[in-house]
């Protein structure tokens, strides 16, 4: 999956369960910190929300760590009681490319009226 359309599932996940962008760090925060005892986390989270806010504007963040985000959000407790759903791409070469091209068009198709935005 390409930056932006994680970047945006990312941003679609957290507005279905109500989080706004702190509430989104401070759940990666202490997901990626749980072994770190700091001493002032709240200024920790404040400083991880302003890093997370670049990484989700900005093309060139590594989708592996918008990845990692993802399954953090997606394990959470929150999440899990939800009825939200990520979808997951798999790969298959049973397929043709401009087959699997108009397929991928249709469904950005169907989550933009459905969601009434832009990906």
């Amino acid at each position: 999956m390409k930056t932006k359309e994680i970047q945006n599932q990312i941003r679609s996940i957290a507005s279905e369960m109500n989080w706004k962008l702190p509430k989104v760090a401070e759940v990666l925060f202490v997901a990626l910190n749980e072994d770190d005892a700091s001493i002032n986390e709240q200024m920790a989270i404040n400083i991880f929300y302003e890093k997370l806010k670049g990484q989700l504007k900005r093309e060139t963040t590594s989708s592996d760590l918008l990845n990692k985000y993802l399954n953090i959000m997606t394990n959470h407790p929150v999440y899990i009681k939800s009825n939200v759903v990520v979808p997951k791409y798999i790969f298959s070469n049973s397929i043709s490319d401009a087959l699997r091209s108009e397929m991928e068009i249709t469904s950005k198709n169907i989550t933009l009226s459905i969601r009434g935005d832009d990906l």
